[in-house]
């Protein structure tokens, strides 16, 4: 009886406790995480440098893109560090449940590695976004047994928003505070191969025809301005059409054409959609194709930072002139909140 109870005690010595079991089971699923995470970055960059016709052989971490595409993973590997050398920090079923997240969150990225720049909606965007930020926000959550579920959840819900709004925040400023030229000197100075006027909304109706919106004869009236003071030596007009318009280049150009503009200083492309069609035009076309390095982008104020992020992100240079639109405090609250949004979307996706 004595060695039945000697070898069933020195047995139960080499048997795993719950504890140990558990924390072996989490830090599995971490070490698997932060391997997910490198991975996500490869695909993720892979998709930003694709998106835009380029190859990420060319890394290179001189644009706000390439930082924040780089930190994000890194803020999550340190956290996920620190879970592992302390496995309590996290519970059992958040554990599983961030690397179920975390699975899904890299299926969905070699989503966005699959889908054209221009298949790819806002809404997707917005929703990965939210995603991501709600995985650091678990991670920077601690596990609190006493409290309810709903109280965890919330608690995780109201750190991902804050993350959400805190960036948001920081784009906001960001492309307040860009710095923009209006001085024909300093443009000129800038010694720009064009000017790029980027296309807008057009009108058309009551018996005047087709005829370019506020926002786009603002831009074009400034392109004629900077033309005509031989601040630029030629002039791009971008934008394609609404189904039965005219493209939003064909009417910039005719309004040039009418105030006096040789139709020989005139380049248009009609084909574009989005801004990042209108920038991989540059890029494509006139970077490449005409050797062309240095332009002066023509649009709204709020618009500027993140068509000459793109720009720079393509090895163009590029400065922005802003538009001499008037609009109401409303609708330019929206227009520069939506464009933060925008802005932040091509900081982490690339779109």
């Amino acid at each position: 009886m004595k060695n039945a109870m000697s070898d069933f005690s020195s047995h139960s010595e080499f048997r795993p406790r719950p504890g140990r079991r558990e924390g072996r089971l989490k830090r599995t699923l971490f070490l698997a995480m932060i391997a997910g995470q490198i991975v996500s970055f490869v695909v993720l960059t892979q998709a930003r440098y694709e998106g835009q016709g380029l190859t990420p052989i060319y890394f290179r971490v001189t644009t706000m893109s390439d930082v924040l595409s780089l930190l994000f993973p890194l803020c999550v590997a340190f956290l996920l560090i620190l879970a592992l050398i302390h496995p309590g920090r996290i519970g059992r079923a958040r554990a599983v449940s961030l690397a179920i997240f975390s699975g899904i969150l890299l299926w969905l990225d070699f989503g966005i590695l699959r889908t054209a720049p221009d298949e790819f909606t806002p809404e997707a965007a917005v929703l990965l976004l939210l995603a991501m930020f709600a995985l650091l926000a678990t991670l920077m959550t601690r596990s609190r047994e006493d409290l309810g579920t709903a109280r965890r959840i919330f608690r995780i819900v109201r750190k991902t928003l804050a993350l959400a709004i805190f960036l948001i925040v920081v784009a906001f400023f960001y492309a307040f505070f860009f710095p923009t030229y209006s001085n024909i000197e300093e443009i000129s100075a800038f010694n720009p191969d064009a000017g790029v006027v980027l296309g807008a909304a057009v009108w058309r109706g009551h018996g005047l025809g087709e005829r370019p919106s506020p926002a786009l004869r603002e831009r074009i009236d400034l392109g004629y301005e900077l033309l005509t003071s031989h601040a630029i030596p030629r002039i791009v007009v971008t934008g394609a059409s609404a189904p039965g318009e005219l493209a939003e280049a064909e009417v910039a150009k005719r309004q040039l054409v009418k105030q006096g503009v040789d139709p020989s200083e005139i380049l248009e492309e009609a084909d574009s959609h989005t801004t990042l069609e209108q920038v991989r035009y540059v890029h494509d076309q006139l970077f490449r194709g005409q050797g062309w390095d240095h332009f002066v982008i023509i649009s709204d104020q709020y618009h500027l930072a993140r068509v000459c992020e793109m720009c720079k992100f393509c090895g163009m240079h590029a400065i922005g002139s802003p538009s001499h639109i008037h609009q109401p405090p409303l609708d330019l609250a929206y227009y520069r909140l939506r464009e933060s949004a925008a802005l932040l979307e091509y900081w982490f996706l690339g779109r």
